[in-house]
């Protein structure tokens, strides 16, 4: 399964017009949750070079994510990989710096989760990232590329957002640069 999806920063008005429009097109009421997002490398298979990302992500649950590289910048469609633990974040931890990785990085975010289900299932969230501010991820999955972004440009024609200009960097790659 491909996951498809774009992220797109947001002031204090774009912000406040999606707060006021998802809850007449959302399906029940929005989950907020607090992530911790880990990141890791590992010495003999450069992550970052291959466009790959190895993540632990700590909210309601533990779950453990392989990204692979993305396939159609500025959209962030790519493979995904992902299953949850059930154990402790530092337990989890250690396995992986046992297994030679190296935590490299934390996102920490509050992120609020909407679902639309037409015109195309899809996952909205609203991002606060520590460090860098808000953002909205809107997110759907497809067996196959073209019938992803298809379905992913129809939810952005319905938010109104189609028109504005996509970021294809993650979160983690934001926070790098702005230390720069």
């Amino acid at each position: 399964m491909l996951e498809v999806e774009v992220k797109i920063r947001l002031d204090e008005q774009g912000l406040e017009e999606l707060r006021r429009q998802l809850p007449a097109l959302t399906v029940g009421s929005p989950t907020t949750l607090e992530q911790e997002d880990l990141y890791f490398s590992h010495p003999d298979r450069d992550l970052k070079a291959r466009d790959e990302a190895l993540r632990l992500r700590l909210d309601s649950r533990l779950a453990i994510t392989w990204k692979g590289p993305k396939l159609d910048p500025p959209l962030k469609t790519r493979e995904e990989i992902e299953f949850g633990l059930d154990t402790d974040c530092d337990t989890a931890t250690r396995l992986l710096v046992a297994l030679g990785y190296q935590e490299v990085a934390r996102v920490t975010k509050t992120r609020e989760q909407w679902r639309i289900t037409a015109p195309s299932p899809a996952l909205i969230c609203l991002d606060n990232v520590v460090g860098l501010g808000w953002f909205v991820e809107v997110e759907v999955e497809a067996e196959q590329a073209a019938e992803g972004r298809l379905q992913l440009e129809a939810v952005l024609r319905l938010l109104s957002l189609d028109q504005r200009e996509f970021i294809a960097t993650s979160y983690l790659g934001l926070l790098a640069s702005s230390a720069e």
